[in-house]
């Protein structure tokens, strides 16, 4: 069983970033390579970084702003109660659907470049 899920999860990560640029031309395997790889890593990094820090971050902080006050203290007490836990949910599909947009982007235009493999210092 577990050699099957991960045969699968290595199919649909050269598939993916194979068939996501059809269109371009594919002079060497570097491209399709090096997409499958920061495919490998970024949506995994993308996962952590958004479930644990961006997610539940931004979901406080914009709750205490819709409470009135984003500096002030309750407002900032309920936004953490109420936004740490929504946004460490919404931070998985999120930061999977980010990182495996990061991966196929920047593995595709800089093969194992240092950029390809950082989800985190990626723009707003």
């Amino acid at each position: 069983m577990k050699k099957s899920a991960a045969l699968l999860a290595i199919f649909a990560a050269v598939g993916m970033s194979s068939a996501s640029f059809a269109d371009g031309a594919m002079d060497t395997g570097k491209s399709v390579a090096g997409s499958t790889v920061a495919m490998v890593v970024d949506v995994p990094e993308g996962v952590v970084v958004n479930t644990v820090y961006k997610c539940p971050y931004k979901a406080t902080k914009s709750l205490a702003a819709a409470f009135g006050d984003e500096s002030g203290w309750k407002q900032n007490i309920v936004g953490a109660v109420l936004g740490i836990p929504a946004g460490a949910a919404f931070g998985v599909p999120y930061g999977a659907i980010k990182g495996g947009k990061h991966a196929a982007g920047v593995g595709w235009d800089k093969p194992f470049s240092q950029e390809s493999f950082v989800v985190c210092n990626e723009s707003k």
